[in-house]
């Protein structure tokens, strides 16, 4: 059997995170997330990015306050699969938010679909997401 990787090297490995791993990276987060947990993310797949305009990402990855936002929203304390997130209607993010969970044709965690569920790490679960969550 293979040994689970953390969250971090996880998502690299995929990926299909590049964006999210930049915007983690500019925020000093990646020790956190590679060493503490459990957490569950809800990671925007990098098709989640594309209809906003670069300039807007930009800006965002200037505005540490905003984008740790963002971030936070995408980020639950524990660890919820897939089978955890079917019996919930919601979850309070790291940020203090309420993410609504439904169950209805497939697992959405707001208005966002999970497109890849339960990735397993040493220190959590990723569920790739096909949209960017916004408080």
């Amino acid at each position: 059997m293979t040994e689970l990787k953390n969250l971090i090297a996880t998502a690299r490995d995929k990926g299909s995170f590049s964006t999210l791993l930049q915007a983690a990276e500019k925020l000093g987060l990646i020790d956190r997330y590679s060493n503490e947990g459990p957490f569950t993310i809800f990671a925007p797949v990098e098709s989640a990015f594309e209809p906003i305009p670069d300039e807007v990402i930009d800006e965002s990855f200037d505005d540490h306050g905003y984008l740790l936002g963002i971030i936070n929203y995408h980020i639950v304390e524990g660890k919820y699969t897939t089978s955890d997130l079917s019996s919930l209607s919601e979850l309070e993010t790291i940020s203090g938010n309420k993410l609504k969970i439904s169950a209805k044709d497939g697992i959405k965690v707001d208005t966002a679909k999970i497109i890849n569920a339960d990735i397993e790490c040493s220190n959590g679960v990723i569920h790739a997401i096909d949209e960017i969550l916004v408080p």
